[in-house]
């Protein structure tokens, strides 16, 4: 049996069900929702390749991928993927260490091109200062892949604590989960790596309410138009502190919302 998965954005779910059989169930869950999972041991993981162009990613070390289609209209295909995964082949890792290798792993999504997204409403900040942005203020903001925390720094962010990209229309979020009562920073630890990606419908259709699902295009741009104020008031208050803004920083193109 195969323990390599190719992950497609849009891809018909018959199609990625066929390629797999041998590794996906699926699991049916109301109203019309469809989970598609594959799961291995962590001694003999898996390895999830996501497919996107010049920005295709592959991850090791897997021990769940669930790709899933619950959100957007059925043509669409599959829209999301959730991947877990270790940090290495071994359960148990000097922190230093992993720290080390989940900063390897940013640096490889930057080299393949994805791009550091920063939600429309948050300050574009980079390096310590948004580090500090999210870890005293905005939680589900992202940090910056481009900078590498020390020891220290890195034993101070907590579990779930985002770092967000975007590339060619698609959006990928990484994270970590720490075991809680493996936190001596002098004793090994062991970590849970999280990849959720999503199309660039599927990430707009977060911004709205769940009632406004059937019109989403047409109610996204209402909730889009305060975002830009929330940055910019935020942004002035950052430099009123001497912290400076990353004037250089564009967000993304929305979608097509014509429907």
């Amino acid at each position: 049996m195969d323990s390599k998965v190719i992950l497609k954005i849009n891809e018909a779910a018959t199609e990625y069900v066929e390629r797999n059989k041998d590794l996906i169930k699926i699991v049916n869950r109301p109203p019309g929702v469809k989970f598609y999972t594959a799961r291995w041991d962590q001694k003999k993981s898996g390895t999830a390749i996501f497919e996107h162009k010049d920005n295709t990613l592959s991850v090791g070390n897997v021990i769940s991928i669930t790709a899933m289609n619950n959100s957007s209209p059925s043509e669409e295909g599959l829209t999301k993927f959730h991947i877990n995964s270790g940090l290495t082949p071994i359960d148990l890792i000097d922190h230093d260490q992993a720290r080390k290798e989940f900063i390897l792993i940013l640096k490889n999504v930057r080299k393949t091109g994805w791009n550091i997204f920063i939600n429309e409403g948050d300050p574009r900040l980079r390096g310590k200062a948004m580090l500090d942005f999210v870890l005293s203020e905005s939680p589900v903001s992202s940090m910056d892949a481009d900078y590498e925390p020390t020891f220290a720094e890195w034993m101070n962010i907590p579990s779930n604590r985002p770092w967000h990209f975007y590339a060619n229309h698609v959006y990928l979020t990484i994270s970590f989960t720490r075991e809680p009562t493996l936190l001596d920073p002098q004793r090994p630890g062991s970590y849970l790596i999280s990849y959720t990606i999503e199309s660039e419908n599927e990430h707009y259709l977060s911004y709205i309410t769940p009632k406004q699902k059937a019109q989403w295009k047409s109610a996204l741009p209402s909730h889009l138009e305060y975002l830009p104020a929330m940055r910019t008031k935020k942004e002035s208050e950052l430099r009123a502190r001497g912290i400076k803004i990353d004037e250089t920083y564009q967000d993304p193109p929305i979608p097509n919302l014509t429907e």
